[in-house]
């Protein structure tokens, strides 16, 4: 019959166990006082009379109650030194990337503020509604897409910067989704084929790579655009990119059919491309929004098929030593209020 396993005790605030001395110097001087009080009577009693003023040994009961109030300070001072014992906790984990659109385009007021500001409040929107657990990154798409924010956990951090977007010349929705899947945490994506540069199918994607990509977090990218590019690579290519690392692109319009923005002195219409944006959704397996309402918003994250780690933790067990502690100590109060109506039994 094997063992039960042996708990490892570890301590939070291990130096509080310093305090286990003042209970040594109890029980040091718990024994002291036994001797003295026979050598004190020694000195007012004759030698034949002593047997009866002192008897040779305690009543067993004081020892016993002694013990008990000692071993309550020890659980007291284990507890207050915060112990914990191994445990796991199932987490859900997931990246989200929030790519949204920053060109000229994004200016335009056909949706109040502006199609810039109402993309940012959805956003928001969107980071509030996420898991804790969840991470979240942030990338704008202009000309030269970038990451603003790296994948994180401070949903606040996110927010605040949403705030500093500003607009800027050119489109290119393919180098966003680019950019995106680049800055997902290493071990997200999928490894590589051999022959994958190649351009073949790559049968090696289902071999290793697909079974490291099964203990990475889950990924998603959520696109707020206007839906058209004016630069970079082809949205096919995008596309390509997010299909072939199993990350969907889910895709939300902003805008109307009848728009325009000044620029250079002139009036440019730029009307919503709602058929690009469904596009990409459709092509990677992602869902496609137009005007999306908070609930439409909640839908993207709730079908994130999240992974579901176990992850060791250091549990808390302090409340239980100290329970044990006051009980403890109860008990030996109360024999002792019992045996000699005082709440002390020297």
């Amino acid at each position: 019959m094997a063992a039960p396993p042996v708990v490892a005790l570890d301590f939070s605030a291990p130096d509080r166990l310093w305090l286990l001395a003042a209970t040594a110097g109890l029980a040091v001087a718990y024994l002291l006082m036994q001797f003295r009080r026979r050598r004190d009577a020694a000195k007012f009693a004759a030698p034949a009379l002593l047997p009866l003023l002192v008897p040779g040994k305690a009543p067993w009961w004081r020892h016993a109650v002694a013990v008990v109030f000692a071993a309550g300070l020890v659980l007291a001072t284990v507890a207050a030194a915060q112990p914990t014992v191994p445990a796991t906790a199932a987490r859900q984990q997931a990246t989200v990337m929030l790519a949204i659109d920053t060109s000229d385009s994004m200016k335009a007021t056909d949706v109040s503020p502006s199609r810039l500001a109402a993309a940012e409040a959805q956003a928001r929107t969107f980071i509030e509604g996420l898991p804790a657990t969840f991470s979240v990154g942030i990338v704008t798409v202009d000309a030269n897409p970038k990451v603003l924010v790296a994948p994180t956990t401070d949903h606040q951090a996110a927010e605040v910067a949403l705030g500093r977007l500003v607009t800027s010349p050119g489109t290119a929705l393919a180098e966003a989704i680019f950019t995106a899947l680049a800055a997902l945490p290493t071990g997200t994506l999928p490894a590589p084929a051999p022959n994958q540069a190649a351009g073949g199918s790559g049968q090696g994607q289902s071999g290793s790579g697909s079974a490291d990509s099964t203990k990475a977090p889950a990924a998603r990218i959520v696109l707020l655009s206007d839906g058209t590019s004016t630069t970079g690579r082809p949205d096919a290519e995008g596309i390509g990119a997010a299909k072939a690392a199993r990350v969907p692109v889910s895709t939300i319009a902003i805008g109307t059919a009848h728009a325009s923005v000044e620029s250079a002195g002139q009036t440019v219409d730029v009307p919503v491309d709602p058929t690009a944006l469904k596009a990409i959704a459709d092509g990677t397996g992602g869902k496609f929004f137009q005007a999306a309402t908070a609930d439409e918003l909640r839908q993207v994250y709730s079908d994130i098929n999240a992974d579901v780690t176990v992850v060791p933790i250091d549990r808390g067990v302090a409340v239980w030593f100290a329970a044990a502690a006051l009980l403890l100590l109860l008990v030996a109060s109360l024999t002792s209020m019992l045996r000699t109506g005082r709440v002390v039994w020297t």
